[in-house]
């Protein structure tokens, strides 16, 4: 507020240069616009709606998490379409809400799934909270005992700052990996694994855990199972403090949940849609026949790539290749055992397949020297295919996965035209996503 009634009395000292009529006009127009910009403010908080609907709700911070998880290209896009990311957010709550009333959710098993998940994720978690909570300082000393360990012929005192940096890392790695065990090893010493009947039974700390044997189990399967058993029970084990200690209440552990959940539900629901979609032969053939220009393969070259460091090693390599030494024998002379054939096209991108075609067709047997940014690479061309129109046989699979992908999305988005309605979701306060 003191920020508001600053910049309004900016504004009407600024006003005081003109007429006292401008000088009103001003002032009424100065304090409209901090009207305006205080109401939006109170409105555009973290629980502020965004999109509602029957059960379904998407808030500013929903938003704002859901945006944060991003990769940088895509929230570049939708920083800048941001109501677009809305509508997708509520398709997948819409999603949720879908395969929960429909019963698919309880078919598939994806109850019994997320417990897995929810045990999964906490145990580790408080496995990996009380770890940190046991770490010890990494010492100078250490750093130069292992800087000499490593570098016995150098002095510590002249230690650059990435070796330091590089063997604190490494220090505070062990350190974890430390307390980790600890803590693993502190509830096996009193862990029980017993057989019982056809039942092998993990007991320790309240808690008990088992799996079944088969029958005529081998001593190896045994155990094995034993091993399989005590994972399980250490995940449990964990999973129970994790609870204790109310991790379970995190909202980061909320949103993980909710959003491997309708991951999940996606999945289910694309899957169901799909398993009605159906391609015939007929439709197969005539979309081949009105795309054929997406059927082409391009010209394309079998090759082998050495890499030098000098171009005199590359220039002798190459020699060789000419005088009808195998490419396998000349990358074993130069000690390039990984050397492989690989196919290259004409593209702009692949600096190996625009040299190889520079001049156009390349021909078997032809060898390419270039310098790629002080490393030189010597090419070998084994064989040159040229393209064209591939027939309907060998591409019908793909035709048909092409179709039933396009079959796919339009079937998504009819189901989900069909939910938002279902649901009467509208999207509101849409001012406040905008720079979010």
């Amino acid at each position: 507020m003191r920020r508001s009634l600053a910049l309004l009395s900016f504004l009407i000292l600024l006003a005081g240069c003109g007429s006292k009529a401008l000088q009103e006009k001003g002032v009424q127009e100065s304090s409209s616009a901090v009207e305006k910009v205080e109401k939006s403010s109170k409105r555009c908080s973290l629980d502020t709606p965004l999109a509602e609907g029957k059960g379904i709700k998407v808030t500013l911070s929903d938003y704002r998490y859901t945006l944060k998880l991003l990769g940088p290209k895509a929230k570049n896009y939708f920083s800048a379409h941001p109501e677009e990311l809305l509508k997708r957010m509520v398709n997948r709550r819409l999603v949720v809400a879908y395969v929960n009333q429909s019963g698919l959710a309880k078919r598939s098993g994806l109850a019994e799934e997320m417990e897995e998940f929810k045990k999964e994720w906490l145990s580790r978690y408080y496995v990996s909270a009380e770890a940190k909570k046991r770490l010890k300082p990494v010492t100078r000393e250490q750093i130069v005992e292992r800087f000499k360990e490593l570098f016995p012929k150098k002095d510590p005192s002249k230690m650059s700052k990435g070796d330091e940096e590089f063997i604190r890392h490494e220090l505070q790695v062990k350190e974890f990996d430390r307390a980790v065990n600890s803590l693993y090893q502190e509830v096996e010493k009193n862990l029980k694994v017993e057989r019982e009947g056809d039942r092998l039974v993990a007991r320790c700390c309240g808690v008990e855990v088992s799996l079944p044997v088969p029958k005529g189990a081998k001593e190896s399967e045994l155990k094995e199972l034993k091993e399989n058993l005590k994972q399980k029970f250490f995940t449990e084990y964990f999973y129970r403090k994790a609870v204790e200690a109310g991790y379970d209440k995190l909202p980061r552990f909320k949103h993980m949940y909710q959003e491997y959940y309708a991951t999940r539900a996606v999945e289910l629901f694309r899957k169901a849609l799909e398993s009605k979609i159906k391609v015939s032969d007929e439709e197969a053939k005539e979309f081949y026949e009105k795309n054929r220009n997406r059927f082409v393969m391009p010209d394309r070259a079998q090759a082998v790539v050495l890499y030098f460091k000098t171009k005199k090693q590359a220039l002798e390599a190459e020699k060789l290749l000419k005088s009808g030494k195998s490419w396998e024998e000349v990358a074993r002379r130069f000690g390039q055992f990984n050397a492989k054939p690989k196919v290259y096209y004409r593209d702009p991108k692949d600096p190996i397949g625009t040299l190889i075609f520079v001049e156009g067709a390349p021909k078997k047997g032809e060898t390419f020297v270039a310098d790629f940014g002080g490393k030189y690479a010597l090419v070998y061309v084994l064989k040159y295919q040229k393209g064209g129109p591939l027939p309907y046989e060998e591409v019908k699979n793909y035709v048909k996965l092409v179709l039933k992908r396009q079959k796919l999305r339009e079937a998504e988005e009819k189901e989900l035209k069909k939910l938002w309605k279902e649901f009467n979701v509208k999207l509101e306060n849409l001012e406040c996503i905008k720079g979010a």
